[in-house]
């Protein structure tokens, strides 16, 4: 490589052309530029012994295998499963997505039944109990006893679980949220049902009124149109009429008034 620097600073061809303190001072000059490309050299030929080196050692050198393999409890039977208890299996992560897969196929009956027999009292039993008791027809507040529980022992979950168990707890505050919800639109419906209902009967009672006043108003009609047709109006009898009447009622001679005490002939 300082060969091939040399050549590329050409050491050999203008310094015999000079002499004296000349070429000295050349000389000098191009080891100097020599010394600082030096480094350059060094690293550009490290550059391409390495892109010199088979495939397969490079990727052996960069992709290694991993010390510690995680134990797959996917295809575990579900009556093995209960039975684990060990450390390795309360740590992976697997082992609980099995246990979450394996309670969805229980009836409510059966899920209850089974956490009987994985009653511990650490935070992985609870776990356990939790997850079981997901499918069995939990009633609000069982649920929030279990997330009261299981907030209880967070510290104790091992760091590699608490995003699912965090995930998992999201779930059921979730559900809690969404039977808050509904209970409060069922009561909202409820108190609009019995306004409207009320309202219904007070249309009622105000349609029952204005026909009891509209039937009054109809009589109180006929009878002044009765009346009025029963009873002539003076101006319109002819006019020896109306003088006979005037006048028979001047000639009429008041009936005789008995006084007390006298015999009437």
């Amino acid at each position: 490589m300082i060969a091939r620097l040399l050549s590329l600073l050409s050491l050999r061809g203008p310094v015999r052309l000079l002499s004296g303190p000349e070429a000295v001072a050349a000389l000098k000059k191009r080891l100097t530029l020599a010394w600082l490309f030096l480094p350059v050299v060094i690293l550009a030929g490290c550059v391409q012994d390495n892109d010199n080196a088979p495939v397969e050692r490079r990727g052996s050198e960069i992709v290694s295998p991993p010390k510690e393999q995680v134990a797959d409890y996917r295809i575990l039977s579900c009556g093995r499963l209960w039975q684990l208890h060990n450390t390795d299996a309360m740590n992976n992560a697997l082992y609980w997505l099995r246990v979450m897969d394996c309670a969805a196929r229980m009836t409510p009956v059966q899920a209850r039944q089974q956490t009987l027999l994985v009653g511990e009292n650490d935070w992985s039993g609870l776990f356990r109990q939790a997850i079981l008791l997901d499918n069995a027809e939990t009633t609000e507040q069982e649920r929030r006893q279990i997330i009261e529980q299981l907030n209880r022992h967070r510290l104790n979950v091992p760091l590699t679980l608490l995003p699912l168990f965090q995930v998992w707890l999201d779930k059921q505050n979730l559900i809690l949220t969404l039977a808050d919800e509904r209970q409060r639109f069922q009561r909202a419906q409820e108190n609009s049902d019995k306004q409207l209902e009320v309202m219904h009967e007070q249309q009622n009672q105000l349609q029952s009124q204005l026909e009891t006043t509209t039937r009054k108003l109809e009589n109180l009609t006929d009878i002044e149109r009765q009346l009025s047709s029963r009873k002539p109006v003076q101006g319109d009898l002819p006019d020896g009429e109306g003088r006979r009447a005037v006048k028979g009622g001047e000639n009429e001679i008041p009936p005789a008034v008995v006084k007390k005490g006298m015999k009437s002939e």
